[in-house]
């Protein structure tokens, strides 16, 4: 998960800069720029958020025939058509791929793994197409017939029986169906505990914890934040808190796990590495962009930051949750992207206050983080120490060779 770094910046920085143009008002001409040419800025971020799951299955498959030893072109080859046909479905006549986003992640994951296994099993056990005689590169060809086939076929398989069986739904929407008696409850301070918290530990282990959950809770969040705009049409008060835009700017906000506020920290330090991390994170960390901060100090496996991150982040959470369901800040009624803070969250409330609650969320996020960054902060230095001082006794040796 950690080789898509480089593929979400590219969607993150076209989406920052698509969102730009929402600054300026409707009739200036920077404005009408943005709004003629939006969509084609937003085609770096269409194509890679959009199919993150392709890109996954091509990065967990080729890392997994590294780990097996087994040459990797047909396992990605095939990872990638048992993805894309779990994880798509022919609507009138056309493909719907809209589930090749983040929603398809967790089946990327399982079909890139199993494909993986099962063609390395093929191979060690010789079920494959042999041919004597034939130059090295088109027997490898031949050999990898009969272990596509069968997982395509499978794969095929196993989307006709979803589809079949449950009323034309693919598997990433079954997880939808399944999962939603436990997640339409979410707009609680206990379900933003709950979902928080999960998000936060699969982030702490290297995965994107709201690319995995988003699939599930969008459907509930989005009726959410309709109740509440149409509320707020009729000047009426808001019902909901848990909207997609409230997770992103103010649970999230600066990134999932109040990033930003390490990446202060970052830009504070004593030690060169992290403000170096801290100098290349604060720009993304405005538009809540987290993925600099976990894997560039790290966050992920780090044991500094487990507590603040994976625990302290849920009960800041619910806080902010209770906040809002307080009646002290409107809830959520509109939804926007690419817009930095805090100015994102004046929009998506609609409130002069949300501005001030994200501040206050970084702020407590400092204070929660500081012991703990400066603890990780002591161990950096003392390395750096020690790694001088290995360096100065070679150096007195003045050895020559």
């Amino acid at each position: 998960m950690i080789s898509l770094m480089a593929i979400l910046m590219v969607g993150s920085i076209s989406l920052i800069i698509s969102g730009l143009g929402s600054l300026f008002s409707p009739e200036t001409a920077v404005s009408q720029f943005f709004t003629n040419y939006g969509a084609l800025l937003q085609l770096p971020f269409t194509f890679t958020f959009g199919l993150l799951s392709i890109y996954c299955a091509i990065t967990i498959s080729y890392h997994h025939t590294q780990k097996i030893n087994v040459a990797p072109l047909y396992p990605i080859i095939s990872s990638v058509m048992v993805t894309m046909i779990l994880n798509s479905k022919m609507v009138d006549g056309s493909i719907n791929i809209a589930f090749l986003d983040s929603r398809g992640l967790f089946v990327a994951i399982i079909a890139s793994l199993a494909t993986v296994e099962f063609i390395s099993w093929a191979y060690r056990k010789k079920i494959t197409i042999r041919i004597n005689g034939l130059p090295d590169m088109i027997a490898k060809t031949f050999e990898s017939i009969f272990p596509l086939l069968f997982v395509v076929m499978i794969a095929c398989a196993i989307s006709i029986a979803s589809q079949t069986l449950f009323n034309q739904q693919i598997v990433p929407e079954l997880f939808t169906t399944a999962l939603a008696p436990a997640v339409s409850g979410i707009d609680s301070v206990w379900g933003v505990f709950t979902i928080i918290l999960l998000e936060m530990i699969f982030w702490f282990f290297g995965l994107n914890g709201y690319a995995i959950l988003i699939g599930f809770t969008l459907p509930f969040m989005t009726q959410y934040l309709s109740l509440n705009a149409a509320n707020f049409a009729q000047g009426l008060p808001t019902e909901h808190v848990f909207t997609e835009g409230w997770w992103g700017a103010f649970a999230a906000c600066t990134g999932s796990g109040i990033t930003g506020a390490i990446a202060i920290l970052g830009l504070m330090s004593r030690a060169p590495q992290l403000k170096a991390a801290g100098k290349a994170a604060i720009v993304p960390s405005l538009f809540g962009i987290s993925e600099p901060v976990v894997y560039g100090f790290p966050i992920a496996f780090n044991p500094y930051f487990f507590f603040p991150f994976v625990l302290g982040t849920p009960v800041l959470a619910s806080i902010t949750y209770l906040i809002f369901e307080m009646g002290w800040v409107r809830g959520p009624v509109a939804q926007v992207g690419g817009i930095p803070t805090p100015i994102a969250q004046y929009f998506i409330t609609m409130d002069w206050r949300g501005p001030i609650v994200a501040i206050l969320v970084i702020l407590a996020g400092f204070l929660m983080y500081y012991p703990f960054f400066k603890m990780y902060e002591r161990s950096i230095l003392k390395k750096e120490s020690e790694r001088q001082d290995e360096q100065q006794k070679y150096a007195v040796l003045d050895l020559d060779f």
